[in-house]
């Protein structure tokens, strides 16, 4: 997940490649988590931007149930075991939107 300092690619530097960008909902969940979720969310981003469908990443689309509150088209994408994060595409730019634990993201998606 692009983190502050850090330069998400841009479309114009890898062919095909979308850019990044985060809510700043997003921000404020990122900094609540902790620092650990944190680099791991970091290292999560760096494999995401190099290998967008990586096994390690568990990536899907996920289902609108009417239940959650993500937005229509979203990706899942696992930073690790307990923490996932969420972005919707949008143009050519993927919009980094929530970030927390799996139950969270359990409550936010509707899969409670």
């Amino acid at each position: 997940m692009p983190t502050e300092g850090e330069k998400p690619p841009t479309s114009g530097k890898r062919k095909g490649r979308r850019r990044n960008r985060r809510t700043s909902d997003f921000k404020a969940q990122f900094e609540r988590i902790p620092q650990s979720a944190q680099r791991a969310a970091r290292e999560a981003f760096r494999l995401f931007c190099n290998q967008p469908a990586h096994l390690a990443l568990d990536s899907h689309t996920l289902k609108d149930t009417h239940k959650g509150r993500h937005k229509k088209g979203s990706v899942s994408v696992s930073v690790t075991y307990r923490y996932r994060a969420i972005y919707v595409v949008d143009g050519d730019t993927n919009v980094w939107y929530w970030i927390g634990t799996h139950e969270d993201y359990n409550n936010f998606t509707g899969k409670m």
